[in-house]
């Protein structure tokens, strides 16, 4: 009892000195003490107690965003003015935090280039952003031998605006240009599954085999169960349309006829060889991002002509589009020409080359199931012949059927053309089974 009075004594005393305690505290940090205030744009935005803190952090972001521009640095120290006052100790930020601070303040001039109304990259001048749009019109302004560039356009709506933006925002020339030409490239992942090819992969995906490539660093084609590859899908922010006009020589593919000869049974015999031929093209195309979107053949002259391949078998005339063989089964051949690319691993069916135009005919009677664009298989085509048979017919320059139609053998159904991702008029012409890419050579009759 005795204990508790005397505690109870000196409590009174006990606050007093909390009281002062708390006072002084209070007194520290509100006493005024030399600092330097950070003004940007003409407003203080913040205080440090050693300026050396502040021309660090300058030097610090100018070597950060580094753009290869000369004055970076000086603009930089020129948009900020440090004034000495008197501060609170509170008001004063630590050290530390100085650069994150300024990085979140300052604002550097800037010109935006505006496609279509959005801001979508940011550069130092309207010399470099001028600089930018030459060398991107440029770089898909390139003609190939014997052809002249007409016109070369920005097919967007593409304007330049000054602006004042966070130095991390400024890019350099060089970073400028690939955004503008790749647009917002967005990863995905995918894992090696077997039966896989760099080909078969780049067509599920509407992608060239050289992207692929690129973008896992691959040297040759071989692939492992299992390995996971990048897929990027470029979407250029800008697209350069252009004309050229040229002319050239191509090689006329020799077509492979089958004679009937009942007399011979069942027997296979090359009466005659083939022999391509040759014709001296002039034109007009129309390029997209350095890409042939539409071409027009203005003259066409015979320089040689192609002989035909004749084979002699046992069975009743038929003409057909290969240079040679045939399979057991009942397909026709849906166009004549020439086999540019036989089935394989990495190709999923048979390319037959032929000009823009030819009839394209079904190869046995069916229900179109699918008719329309495709990615890169251009205008396409699925006919169901039933009993899990499936012909695809690829780079259609029109369709002369819709889905859900029926269709009979021989029956008109397109033309040849180079729509999607083609390298010249060809039918590229596949079969599955099953759900399978089969040999259509062994289909063909």
């Amino acid at each position: 009892m005795l204990g508790f009075l005397r505690q109870k004594e000196h409590f009174p005393l006990i606050l007093v000195v909390l009281a002062m305690v708390m006072v002084s505290g209070m007194w520290f940090l509100s006493v005024r003490t030399p600092a330097y205030a950070v003004i940007i744009d003409g407003q203080q935005k913040f205080m440090v107690k050693d300026r050396r803190n502040v021309d660090k952090a300058i030097q610090e972001i100018s070597r950060e965003q580094n753009n290869g521009l000369d004055k970076k640095e000086a603009e930089l120290a020129k948009a900020v003015t440090i004034r000495r006052t008197m501060a609170a100790r509170r008001d004063i930020i630590k050290p530390e935090e100085v650069l994150n601070t300024l990085r979140k303040e300052v604002k550097f001039d800037a010109v935006a280039i505006v496609v279509n109304g959005k801001a979508v990259t940011y550069v130092a001048s309207k010399d470099v952003a001028n600089d930018v749009l030459t060398k991107l019109k440029k770089q898909y302004s390139q003609v190939d031998q014997g052809e002249k560039l007409i016109s070369a356009n920005l097919q967007e709506k593409v304007t330049l605006k000054n602006q004042k933006v966070a130095p991390d925002k400024v890019k350099k020339a060089e970073q400028a240009l690939v955004l503008l030409t790749t647009g917002n490239e967005n990863p995905q992942k995918y894992e090696v599954k077997e039966g896989d090819s760099l080909w078969i992969i780049a067509r599920r995906n509407d992608m060239y085999v050289d992207d692929i490539k690129k973008a896992n660093h691959l040297e040759g084609e071989d692939l492992q169960l299992g390995q996971e590859l990048v897929l990027l899908k470029s979407q250029p922010y800008i697209n350069v349309i252009s004309k050229v006009e040229g002319q050239k020589v191509e090689v006329i593919p020799f077509e492979t006829k089958v004679v009937t000869d009942r007399n011979v049974a069942s027997s296979i015999k090359v009466k005659q060889e083939g022999q391509t031929g040759e014709k001296q093209i002039a034109y007009v195309a129309t390029k997209c991002n350095g890409v042939v979107s539409q071409k027009n053949v203005l003259e066409e002259k015979i320089v040689k002509a192609a002989v035909d391949k004749i084979i002699v078998k046992g069975s009743r005339v038929t003409y057909v589009a290969s240079r040679g063989g045939g399979g057991s089964g009942n397909l026709d051949w849906p166009v004549h020409g020439s086999i540019s690319q036989y089935f394989s691993g990495g190709h999923t069916g048979l390319d037959i080359a032929t000009r823009t135009g030819t009839a394209i005919r079904a190869a046995d009677s069916g229900r179109v199931t699918f008719a329309g664009y495709s990615g890169g298989y251009g205008n396409f085509i699925i006919i169901s012949h039933g009993n899990g048979l499936v012909t695809r017919y690829a780079h259609c320059s029109s369709i002369a059927v819709s889905s859900g139609t029926n269709v009979s053998k021989g029956q008109v159904i397109g033309a040849v053309g180079t729509t999607g991702h083609s390298t010249g008029p060809h039918l590229h012409f596949e079969v599955l089974s099953g759900g399978s890419f089969r040999n259509p050579l062994s289909y063909l009759r």
